[in-house]
């Protein structure tokens, strides 16, 4: 774990000549320093679960909950620090709950926060699972209520932002700070909004890599599992490329409607899985919010 911190500050170190924090322009699109931001949507949807047996999450509240301070902030389970913001550049660390969980709890925290059951028994004779290097039976699937639990983690992160006009990218980086998985995740995305006098619509594609050591963990099979050794599977790293669109539009001064799709694909050697039984996740939501 030593490795991982010390990139982290040297990273920082390069970072380090960081500017304060630049108040927010009631114009744009950000939160008043100092002010507690809670937003709620109420409406129906679903997030979808590509594990074997696994429940789909029914979108029915959102909530939507943050607060910066001048270097400090909270924003939807998220305590981070910021290092630097400008009108152009952003750069700050946090602490996250590793969302993988959400897939095996329903009711995980990350299942809240904006963002036919026949279970199988294992066959003496069942082809052997192997590795990503084996492709599996395409038939050989396990429920996930048959597997050992997998726990909670918690990852420290960096997150670099650019901003110019209606564009934004930005860059973040985590590793298991919790010692739960040992793994890391990088997130690359693109945001773009247009906006009207009443609405607006955000259009975010996204590249997520998950490290071996984080899939694997949550993926993979093992003796922990105690699963027959021909069910046994480890999950290498890969790259998860997801899209998302939002639009708002007013309703009055306080309402406004709310609709979300997000999609993203799994990686293949995540899908081999024998707990894995959909290559993707989708969520969709439509409803009315108001903010507080």
């Amino acid at each position: 774990m030593f490795k991982h911190y010390l990139i982290y500050v040297i990273f920082f170190i390069t970072v380090g000549f960081a500017s304060p924090t630049l108040g927010c322009d009631t114009s744009k699109n950000c939160i008043q320093e100092g002010e507690w931001d809670v937003g709620l949507a109420l409406g129906v949807g679903l997030r979808t679960n590509p594990l074997v047996d696994g429940d789909n999450f029914p979108n029915l509240i959102l909530i939507d909950i943050a607060w910066y301070g001048e270097r400090f902030y909270f924003d939807n389970g998220e305590v981070g620090y910021q290092w630097q913001q400008s009108s152009n550049f952003g750069v700050e660390s946090y602490l996250t709950l590793d969302r993988e969980k959400t897939f095996f709890e329903l009711w995980h925290p990350g299942n809240l926060t904006v963002p036919a059951v026949i279970p199988s028994s294992p066959a003496v004779d069942a082809p052997d699972k192997g590795s990503d290097d084996n492709p599996p039976a395409e038939d050989l699937r396990l429920s996930v209520n048959e597997i050992s639990d997998r726990n909670w983690a918690i990852n420290f992160g960096t997150r670099l932002h650019y901003y110019h006009g209606n564009h934004e990218i930005s860059f973040s980086i985590e590793t298991d700070a919790s010692n739960v998985h040992h793994g890391e995740k990088a997130n690359l995305s693109y945001q773009y909004f247009w906006a009207g006098d009443d609405w607006q619509f955000i259009l975010r594609p996204s590249l997520i890599w998950k490290s071996a050591k984080l899939a694997n963990y949550y993926y993979g099979i093992n003796e922990k599992d105690s699963i027959e050794p021909n069910f046994h599977y480890s999950v290498s790293s890969g790259i998860q490329p997801g899209i998302s669109f939002l639009y708002t539009k007013k309703i009055n001064e306080q309402w406004h409607w709310v609709s979300n799709l997000a999609f993203r694909k799994l990686h293949s050697s995540m899908v081999k899985s024998p707990i894995v039984e959909e290559n993707n996740v989708t969520n969709v939501f439509l409803g009315v919010g108001r903010r507080f």
